[in-house]
């Protein structure tokens, strides 16, 4: 085969294998090619209890929380950071307490914390700063529980009158939220949940729109990531937050810390 003849045979092949490059390079891309990992390209994120929930999402998957809620504004709050003296006063940010805890011998502050003994009943203290969604955040002792539930510390949010109002609370064996419509008190979530006396608990207690939800946990550990109860009400819409507790003789029960702040729908 001359030069010439070499050369176009060369040109032929060059052609014949760039036209089977094109057909075939696209099968070939995709067989070397990774599938994607399903929703790599979208970041996630995880949320904890300052998330709510909407009402349907609340009745049918407790703890589920894709609702976004951000604090807003302070609304109340108290540390106890005072002489000792009979009655509670006036609070960390100059606001006075009220009901009970003005007027009742069972308040005192002593070493630097709310102190509530020497009564039998139920006793109550609120800062009157109104909301409709707000979230309460409070820590306490109780130096002995009772099997009955006759001695609980809890908090109260959207409270109107001492027979109008929602509380969490723990007790000796669970965690409840109630609420008090017209003085007719019902019990609307609970579960286990076994307080040591003498141990200092948070209680996280929220509520926006129609949605509760509540937290407890040993201070000394990190708060639960999925609200512990959820549930739905309408009966109050509005109101002032506080602490409600019920004593026998002999309990004492010691309020550490109190913040209530106003929340934000951000859906």
């Amino acid at each position: 085969m001359n030069t010439r003849g070499f050369g176009l045979l060369l040109l032929v092949l060059c052609v014949a294998g760039g036209l089977v490059a094109a057909i075939f390079s696209p099968a070939l891309a995709a067989t070397l090619t990774l599938p994607a990992t399903p929703g790599s390209a979208r970041a996630t994120t995880t949320t904890r209890p300052t998330t709510g929930t909407t009402p349907t999402q609340a009745a049918t998957n407790p703890g589920a929380q894709p609702t976004q809620v951000v604090d807003n504004v302070m609304l109340a709050h108290d540390t106890f950071q005072r002489p000792n003296q009979q009655f509670w006063g006036t609070s960390s940010d100059g606001r006075i307490w009220g009901e009970d805890a003005n007027r009742s011998s069972v308040f005192s502050i002593v070493n630097h914390a709310g102190q509530i003994t020497g009564g039998t009943g139920a006793f109550e203290a609120t800062l009157n700063a109104p909301g409709t969604d707000t979230d309460l955040v409070l820590s306490g002792t109780v130096s002995t529980f009772d099997a009955a539930g006759n001695i609980n510390l809890g908090g109260v949010l959207r409270w109107q009158d001492t027979n109008n109002w929602y509380k969490v609370l723990i007790d000796s064996s669970e965690l409840q939220i109630l609420k008090d419509v017209n003085g007719t008190i019902s019990v609307l979530q609970m579960q286990k949940f076994k307080a040591i006396a003498g141990t200092n608990y948070t209680i996280h207690f929220r509520i926006v729109g129609s949605n509760l939800f509540a937290n407890a946990w040993p201070t000394s550990q990190a708060e639960p990531a999925n609200w512990m109860l959820v549930t739905i009400d309408t009966s109050l819409a509005s109101g002032i937050g506080g602490i409600r507790v019920k004593l026998l003789p002999g309990a004492v029960i010691r309020i550490t810390s109190f913040v209530e702040t106003s929340v934000s729908n951000t859906m």
